[in-house]
């Protein structure tokens, strides 16, 4: 999808690394059941969620910027208008918890597939709880709770899978496929700083860093982030909130026109 959003003309800017996102620093961190039941307590809950987003990408080292109308019904679709100038709207996206869809209006072309396509094109793990998650700045776990420790870790608390020790005592020849994940927040609100996914045969790695958050009614909501997934290709994307409108029912509109082609 972004692949083919950035072939647009659009203005581009220079992608910028994302500041430290450290805010007051813990001196302890609690243990895993604490430490899990306050990153829970921060999650924003929601029904409704519908955000304006700018998006500055940087996709096998090109850069490309657009804007985005975002809509998120909780557990059920997430749903995306894509407009990179004019208000014209370029490209139409819609996500379920089993299928994905996807319209181009320049070409005329369209996707619709499921999270086995996604997994074997980006070669990482991804699922729609994970992507609901992160666009929120909710807490995902990709293990069971008894699965991870937690540690202090440069002033902010850190929750990781047991795997990541394992792995870090192993030869290169010796690790299995298989996925860690770890979870930095801060320590005066326990908002996600940064997560990050990584499989270390073959490598390939996904991680997500908040670099400010925004008050909404009693809640914080994410303002700027950065995404950064690595493994075949490579693709920087960074985020930025505005408009923010929670638990507004919305509609979702999103149909495939008879003369669209399947995108090749």
């Amino acid at each position: 999808i972004l692949l083919s959003v950035s072939s647009c003309k659009t203005k581009k800017l220079a992608f910028q690394p994302p500041p430290d996102t450290l805010n007051t620093a813990a001196t302890s961190c609690p243990v895993p059941d604490s430490l899990l039941k306050r990153l829970r307590a921060a999650n924003t809950p929601f029904e409704w969620f519908s955000a304006r987003i700018t998006a500055n990408t940087d996709i096998e080292k090109k850069t490309n910027s657009f804007s985005a109308n975002l809509r998120v019904r909780r557990d059920s679709a997430i749903w995306l208008s894509i407009s990179p100038a004019l208000g014209i709207e370029v490209a139409r996206v819609f996500i379920s918890p089993d299928s994905l869809k996807f319209i181009n209006r320049i070409d005329g072309t369209f996707f619709r597939g499921d999270y086995k396509y996604l997994k074997e094109l980006l070669q990482t793990e991804v699922n729609f709880e994970m992507i609901q998650a992160v666009l929120l700045g909710n807490l995902y776990m990709h293990y069971n709770h008894e699965q991870y420790v937690s540690e202090l870790d440069k002033g902010l608390c850190l929750l990781s899978t047991l795997r990541k020790r394992k792995i870090k005592k192993e030869t290169e020849l010796a690790i299995p496929e298989i996925l860690t994940q770890e979870i930095w927040c801060l320590a005066d609100n326990h908002k996600i700083s940064r997560m990050e996914m990584q499989d270390y045969r073959p490598v390939r790695k996904f991680s997500v860093e908040y670099t400010s958050y925004q008050p909404y009614e009693d809640y914080l909501l994410p303002e700027k982030l950065f995404v950064h997934a690595s493994a075949a290709k490579s693709a920087r994307i960074e985020l930025e909130y505005s408009r923010l409108q929670m638990n507004k029912p919305l509609n979702l509109p999103f149909s495939i026109p008879d003369n669209y082609e399947p995108m090749r």
